[in-house]
């Protein structure tokens, strides 16, 4: 919008330009009462109070920001327009200084304020004076600077000017909003209340009474989920600003208005005490404001109420807002999320069903559980890898104890809420919660594979954690990079696979300098942080014995994976080649299966390279030598034997240069 189309500045303007004409008229006159308004004119402060009136009723983008955004009354408004007139427009400049009584002053006083508010708009004085005085709201929200022209003048004569970043804020075409750079997000107040309605009304009232308070959660999504319900009950939305380690602006934080702020501060190396002093200062110039903390954070000053994780009844109702009542029941035991997610997830189904090509098409649930699954994967950090998967047990070569172990994983999971809704055991125990597992074998005997159908079969993503980047040096890193790692696997719906994780995980060592003392201490955090993880975490490592005690007495489950049978050889042969409509006559697998003891994970090698070898015969057929020659390379590339010998009747189709 351009200057000259902006009908609030220009209303503004012949305010402050009649009003000048109006005092020059009465110069010579006898002293007149102010809080009466100007005598002269008074036509034209009828004309132009019904324009201030008809412009307040249909409002524009200025009028709109200042209302609604920031949530200033009409009278506050209206000292904000006049101060950006003066700002636009040299003319009333010079006739606020007229106003003023004083050359030197070309800004709005509150005295010339409540004049002009009273002879306009009939306003009482009183009450526009009061707006203008200091302290006022526009002062305490960061968008006005009182100018000091020396004590002895009365404080209705200093006069208001716009700081600088309201001058931007304001006459920019590109006209920022209220939040400035901040990373603001707003949620419209619910249908129904999610949290345990008790907290939160505790929580509403508390905060009514002090006007700041900390919600406290080891979980930042029921951190914001009882915020939102907060605010729910207020019936305002919920204006959210995520914050890292150092506090946003706080003249861009004071202007919010028109719901319930909430300052994210919830960073999983947040170790040091919170800074409380500007957060009261804050908390001052906002009708209230919610800050949101990790369960490690602590405050002196600041009242705090801790937000219990997500339970099933919490995550239902979410869900329920979008779905039927038993499809929201599914989704719940399947996803612990709030209501924001859930909407976020709902957002995100519509859009792939219009890129689909079906916009009239209905998200179903399983399309909510789709893009929560997509939203959880792109929340991943640098530490964490999404693994795609589609395998499935039934894809799975395994004894039958294995596959039965795994299944008893899916069970244990998908009952977990109801254990914690029925029984005591949790209660007593409240680190327990986290399903973690141990997985070991030799390497190739399908243990990430394992890890891959038991994600399936849950429906959650699964995250490897790369180790190198994990593990540091530096005293204390360690856990800090371990913090971020189980908060992004929490808020990103999936199981947690420390793969090879012998040399993160192994036995805690003598203590003999300060480098082993911390080593420990970072094996006693993970510890505490696998119980405490809501999730499932799985544990490889090529070796058991080399895992420390103490990891393996607190696994839920522990599964040997065994280097495969003659009979799991031979399935493991058969899935790994290709379809045996493209297999030669003569190929026989049964020399491969007895005469090679190879993993899952070889033979799955050979297979790929088998296949890659047999798109390049000119019939495309899979033959004998094609495997032989993969087997032999996997055999090279593990340093195992691979003399003719070793080959038997297979012997005639190595080559010259394999043999």
């Amino acid at each position: 919008m351009s200057h000259g189309e902006r009908r609030g500045l220009s209303i503004a303007r012949d305010l402050a330009l009649h009003g000048a004409a109006c005092a020059v008229a009465e110069v010579d006159e006898d002293a007149t009462d102010v809080t009466k308004g100007f005598r002269q004119g008074r036509p034209r402060w009828r004309e132009l109070g019904a324009q201030m009136a008809a412009y307040a009723e249909r409002g524009d983008d200025d009028w709109t920001r200042l209302t609604q955004r920031i949530g200033l009354g009409p009278v506050d408004a209206w000292l904000h327009l006049l101060a950006t007139a003066g700002e636009l427009y040299p003319e009333v400049g010079a006739a606020l200084s007229i106003l003023a009584e004083d050359e030197r002053v070309q800004l709005i006083t509150p005295a010339t304020f409540a004049r002009l508010m009273v002879s306009s708009l009939g306003t009482p004085y009183a009450e526009a004076l009061s707006a203008a005085m200091p302290g006022n709201l526009l002062e305490r929200l960061g968008m006005v600077d009182r100018v000091e022209l020396g004590a002895a003048r009365p404080l209705s004569a200093q006069p208001l000017r716009l700081t600088l970043a309201e001058v931007q804020a304001t006459l920019s075409d590109e006209r920022r909003g209220p939040a400035g750079d901040l990373v603001l997000r707003r949620e419209a107040p619910a249908s129904t209340i999610c949290s345990p309605q008790g907290l939160v009304d505790a929580t509403a009232s508390l905060l009514g009474e002090k006007g700041v308070l900390a919600l406290r959660s080891s979980s930042r999504r029921a951190a914001r989920q009882l915020a939102l319900d907060v605010a729910t009950r207020q019936g305002a939305p919920m204006m959210l600003v995520e914050a890292g380690e150092q506090l946003p602006d706080l003249v861009s934080l004071a202007r919010l208005r028109g719901g319930q702020v909430v300052l994210d501060l919830f960073t999983p190396s947040r170790s040091r005490p919170v800074a409380e002093a500007p957060l009261l200062q804050l908390a001052r110039m906002l009708p209230s404001l919610l800050v949101l903390l990790p369960a490690e954070a602590a405050t002196n000053t600041i009242d705090v109420i801790d937000a219990p994780p997500i339970a099933l009844e919490t995550a239902q109702r979410a869900f329920a807002s979008v779905t039927n009542d038993e499809e929201a029941a599914s989704l719940a035991r399947r996803f612990r999320v709030g209501l924001d997610e859930v909407r976020a997830a709902q957002r995100g189904a519509e859009l792939r069903r219009r890129i689909d090509g079906r916009p009239d098409d209905e998200p179903t649930a399983a399309d909510v559980a789709h893009e929560l699954l997509q939203q959880g994967a792109r929340r991943m950090g640098r530490l964490v890898t999404h693994v795609p998967t589609r395998a499935t047990f039934d894809d799975l070569v395994a004894p039958p104890a294995v596959t039965l172990m795994l299944r008893d994983i899916v069970r244990f999971y998908r009952a977990a809420p109801r254990v914690e809704a029925d029984t005591e055991l949790l209660r007593s125990n409240p680190l327990g919660r986290g399903l973690s597992c141990l997985f070991a074998g030799t390497p190739g005997t399908g243990k990430t594979f394992a890890a891959q159908c038991l994600a399936s079969a849950l429906g959650l993503n699964l995250y490897r954690i790369d180790l190198s980047q994990v593990v540091s040096k530096y005293i204390g890193e360690t856990e800090k990079s371990l913090a971020q790692v189980f908060e992004e696997a929490d808020a990103g719906h999936g199981i947690l696979l420390f793969d090879e994780a012998d040399a993160l995980f192994g036995k805690r060592s003598e203590v003999k300098d300060a480098h082993d003392r911390y080593a420990n201490v970072e094996v006693a955090y993970l510890l505490q942080r696998m119980e405490s993880f809501d999730g499932v975490s799985i544990l490889t490592t090529n070796l058991r014995s080399n895992m420390d005690p103490a990891f393996v007495r607190r696994m839920k489950f522990i599964i040997d994976l065994p280097v495969p049978d003659l009979a799991m050889r031979a399935r493991l042969w058969e899935r790994s080649l290709p379809v045996r409509s493209r297999w030669a006559r003569d190929l026989d697998l049964d020399p491969f299966v007895e005469r090679f003891r190879l993993s899952g994970g070889d033979i799955h090698n050979i297979g790929v390279a088998s296949a890659h070898l047999a798109a390049d015969d000119p019939e495309g057929l899979l033959r004998p030598e094609h495997v032989v020659v993969a087997c032999h390379r996997e055999l090279a590339k593990a340093g195992m034997s691979r003399s003719p010998d070793d080959f038997g009747v297979l012997a005639r189709y190595l080559t010259e240069e394999l043999s």
